[in-house]
């Protein structure tokens, strides 16, 4: 991709937001030949990019089924961790056979070669995202880094594949879908140990159960049925150390209850039954997931990975002014336990008078529901959390409520109304 120069048919494509001009042919340092690539990594204050980064894109894709590694030599004017290096991505935001050096790659004063295992070669049949990299300042100022012979090689000194996907307990519900993230290659190359963040779509799948979960090409799984199924890998017919254990859950055979109250004495969030208010985020921050789905022909929400972490929903750009409202209500359905000691909480806040966060205004408030609150929680029913506003005690005010942060120990709850 890089010898003196830029190979036949090989584009550098900076990402976006990116320095576009921080990538230059230099004549004055080179490893071999006469000239190597000088990255330039700006300050992050740099009006013209906070940081260097961008993709060697083949205009004729490659077949590079006949290589097992990406080879590079390196060398930086101070000591740096280089964020991103690795191969398959296009710069189109399709790409799916990515894979990157994990942790980055230490690249010192001295010129060094460095070694990035292809995954599967088999599959980069036509392959047109040959090389990219990125790098933030580590230190607030500029520095240089230099490339020089970025190329494919087939070599000899790459032994002991040990693919891995992760081991963990997923609970979904029929109808979802997710991405397996964390997949990973570790081959010892010339007697050291090199790990490579891949793809999914690197790794053939199997589910022990395909009435209850499929796996594609891609490594996206999608749950079809009710019961427990395992995702096992194999790479390249190695197979993969880890397991994605999966408890399927039928959705509530039952929309929630329509709400009866008129709409002129009604702020809606989310109804089918009412005209809603905008949204900028219904899982604006936290570790939860949410997705869209229907119950029965009825729009909800649905939340999962939500046990013992939190999500907030939030409606900034336009705050609600409830001062004239008198009571909350949200509809919840889950599949989870509910017995003592489970709780579902639910937080409002208000940004106060300036309507932004943080302007010694704010005042919020929780409210904690179980299994003896009024209403109590119930597993496998949907529950109407129907309380006066003047419950949420601590807020000051309700004219600029801006958030919902959602929390507890329920996994997953379907939300509506």
């Amino acid at each position: 991709m890089f010898t003196d120069g830029f190979g036949p048919n090989v584009d550098y494509q900076a990402f976006g937001d990116s320095k576009v001009d921080a990538v230059s042919v230099d004549p004055t340092e080179r490893r071999s030949g006469t000239s190597s690539l000088r990255v330039t990594v700006p300050s992050p204050t740099d009006p013209a990019g906070g940081y260097a980064g961008g993709a060697f894109v083949g205009t004729i894709p490659r077949d590079l089924t006949g290589y097992n590694a990406l080879t590079f030599w390196a060398r930086a004017s101070i000591p740096v961790t280089l964020n991103t290096a690795g191969l398959g991505n296009d710069n189109t935001g399709t790409s799916i056979y990515t894979t990157e050096a994990d942790g980055g790659v230490d690249v010192s004063t001295a010129w060094t070669k460095f070694t990035l295992p292809i995954p599967n070669p088999a599959v980069l049949g036509q392959e047109g995202g040959l090389f990219y990299f990125a790098e933030a300042s580590e230190n607030g100022t500029t520095y240089d880094i230099w490339f020089d012979d970025i190329q494919f090689e087939l070599l000899g000194t790459l032994a002991n594949p040990r693919p891995s996907i992760p081991t963990e307990t997923r609970l979904g519900t029929v109808g979802s879908s997710f991405a397996i993230d964390g997949a990973r290659y570790t081959v010892d190359v010339a007697g050291t140990d090199v790990t490579m963040n891949a793809s999914p779509a690197y790794f053939s799948f199997t589910s022990s159960d395909t009435d209850v979960a499929t796996v594609d090409e891609t490594g996206t799984v999608t749950l079809v049925g009710a019961g427990t199924a395992t995702i096992t890998a194999s790479l390249a017919g190695t197979s993969a150390s880890g397991a994605i254990t999966l408890d399927v859950i039928a959705p509530p055979a039952e929309a929630a209850p329509t709400p009866t109250t008129p709409e002129a004495d009604v702020i809606s969030l989310f109804s089918n039954a009412y005209t809603g208010v905008p949204v900028d985020a219904w899982a604006s921050f936290g570790n939860a997931d949410v997705a869209d789905t229907q119950v029965a022909g009825d729009d909800v929400k649905l939340y999962t990975n939500l046990a013992s972490t939190f999500e907030g929903i939030e409606f900034v750009t336009q705050t609600v002014d409830a001062t004239d409202m008198n009571r909350f209500r949200m509809d919840i359905w889950t599949p989870d336990a509910t017995d003592a000691p489970a709780v579902f909480r639910v937080k409002l806040v208000d940004f106060g008078a300036d309507g932004a966060f943080g302007g010694g205004d704010d005042s919020e408030h929780e409210l904690i529901f179980s299994a003896t609150s009024t209403p109590a929680l119930a597993t496998g029913s949907w529950v109407s959390l129907d309380v006066p506003l003047s419950a949420f005690a601590g807020l000051a005010s309700r004219a600029n409520l801006a958030q919902i942060i959602l929390s507890g120990d329920l996994g997953t709850v379907y939300v509506d109304n």
